[in-house]
């Protein structure tokens, strides 16, 4: 028994600190809305696994954690003052669902539709997936719909 005592304890020294501990993980997802706010993709890489799987991926971007990176740079690029806030957290086992807002004035071309200096406010959804303290699965609903519509891309 002592053997086994001093063996967990052991294992668990041994372990990394909070690299599975589903208590950091309402912490851990904020850097997610954090990257894209700050333009930091560093921030990415410290909490997507290399096998991270967007739902639904835009189309043409490559798989992992690249895609968040490209995404990233898309989105500053035609929106450079891009903000998300969080106005809800909640998780449940290792899945964390995050309800926030995008915001952000459009200064380039951005899904066929022209820069015309309109600003844009949308509500988004997502599902993040842990497992050995990293994301591995992102399910996301956007407003897109709303957001299309506040940049123009309706009007005649």
């Amino acid at each position: 028994m002592k053997r086994f005592l001093a063996l967990t304890i052991a294992a668990l020294l041994a372990s990394p600190a909070g690299a599975s501990d589903p208590g950091t993980y309402r912490t851990d997802v904020h850097a997610w809305y954090d990257a894209f706010t700050q333009k930091d993709p560093a921030l990415l890489d410290k909490i997507l696994a290399p096998s991270w799987v967007d739902i639904p991926s835009p189309p043409g971007l490559p798989p992992g954690p690249a895609a968040a990176k490209m995404l990233l740079t898309q989105l500053t690029g035609a929106f450079p003052d891009l903000n998300l806030v969080v106005h809800d957290v909640i998780q449940e086992g290792n899945k964390v669902v995050v309800r926030a807002t995008m915001s952000g004035t459009q200064k380039r071309d951005f899904a066929g539709i022209a820069a015309r200096d309109r600003r844009m406010s949308i509500q988004v959804v997502d599902i993040h997936e842990f497992e050995d303290g990293k994301i591995v699965r992102t399910w996301h609903t956007e407003d897109w719909m709303t957001g299309l519509r506040e940049l123009g891309a309706f009007e005649r």
